[in-house]
């Protein structure tokens, strides 16, 4: 059996948990091709390249991760680049001519209190956007 393709989202907030689930997806037999890195160096030039190969391997994936833990009180903190990685994961979802779609899940509940909430909520009423079991 081939094993899942995964790509991980999440702030960098959440390096610690971004590495924890990276190696628990591994131990259960999950390809983790992409999530975020830390970088060192000058900001946009590597910013630039991780953020390219980070939406290319979204394309290559059978799922979309999100980690969405609890940053600044908020739990369920989901920021607007994550927004924007989950918007493309669906985006191609309805757009693909082929028969794979990406499964594209969050692991928490999301806060109502975000600015685009109802967005996620219609995506999630639609079931184009999950809850990771």
């Amino acid at each position: 059996m081939l094993q899942k393709k995964i790509t991980i989202c999440a702030s960098m907030a959440f390096w610690d948990d971004i590495i924890n689930w990276k190696e628990k997806l591994e131990k259960d037999d999950y390809d983790v091709i992409q999530y975020p890195k830390q970088f060192t160096g000058e900001f946009l030039p590597n910013y630039k390249i991780e953020f390219t190969q980070h939406y290319k391997k979204m394309t290559q994936s059978d799922i979309v991760l999100i980690l969405n833990m609890k940053k600044n009180g908020v739990d369920g903190y989901i920021g607007a680049a994550v927004f924007a990685e989950i918007a493309f994961a669906i985006g191609l979802n309805r757009i693909s001519h082929s028969n794979k779609e990406i499964g594209v899940y969050c692991l928490n509940p999301f806060p109502t209190s975000l600015p685009y909430a109802e967005e996620l909520q219609h995506w999630v009423d639609l079931g184009w956007l999950n809850f990771w079991k």
